[in-house]
């Protein structure tokens, strides 16, 4: 469940992401790095608890392929049994609430599975991105409202931006408590997706040889 922090900044008292679960162990990344099982971790985050037969529902696919990927998710501590039920219908809950991957690791087993992962999931996000776009109408006015995006570009020093973005992340902190509990959410309350990308900008991108075929 996001948070997902792409741990490119120093960890000091100031990192308001300290807290979270840093991804080191590289089958562990590579296990979550498919989308059913990334789609699965987001469920269970949403609804508080889930059982396989639950979890189908939503994700789609069979009920044994998805307890599969859920077993698959247990392994690594990503989710874990709640309370009550059994085989197939046992509900499963997170393990942990938002976790942080190092794509610049100096282990590069750890870099090459932080960065498969960091693809994975940057695709279901713009494809969320774009289903909203498409389908905005559908959507109650003030959700709508509260929707939208932004684009900075930022002259600063890289401890700058650093600093930026710790600020930015300790005002998304203070709502992370909703998701490892359900009952903490206020009525009305609904699951925004809020996505921040820091990244040099360039006016013009070279062309990546391996895309484009006149590269």
């Amino acid at each position: 469940m996001s948070p997902t922090d792409q741990d490119n900044t120093r960890a000091d008292d100031g990192d308001p992401y300290s807290d979270l679960r840093r991804m080191t162990d590289p089958r562990a990344l590579r296990a979550l790095a498919h989308p059913i099982r990334i789609a699965l971790l987001e469920a269970v985050g949403v609804s508080g608890s889930l059982t396989a037969t639950e979890a189908a529902r939503i994700v789609g696919g069979t009920v044994p392929n998805v307890a599969y990927h859920l077993r698959t998710l247990a392994k690594y501590d990503y989710v874990v049994e709640a309370d009550g039920g059994t085989g197939r219908e046992r509900p499963w809950k997170l393990g942990a609430v938002g976790m942080r991957v190092d794509t610049n690791s100096p282990d590069p087993a750890v870099s090459h599975a932080s960065r498969a992962l960091s693809a994975v999931m940057t695709d279901r996000w713009m494809s969320r991105i774009r289903h909203f776009e498409s389908h905005r109408e559908q959507y109650p006015e003030e959700v709508r409202a509260a929707s939208g995006s932004s684009h900075f570009v930022l002259f600063g020093t890289p401890a700058e931006v650093e600093q930026a973005q710790a600020e930015i992340g300790k005002v998304l902190m203070r709502f992370m408590d909703r998701v490892a509990d359900p009952t903490a959410r206020p009525e009305g309350a609904v699951p925004f997706e809020m996505i921040t990308f820091t990244h040099p900008f360039e006016t013009a991108v070279p062309a990546d040889p391996e895309t484009d075929p006149e590269g």
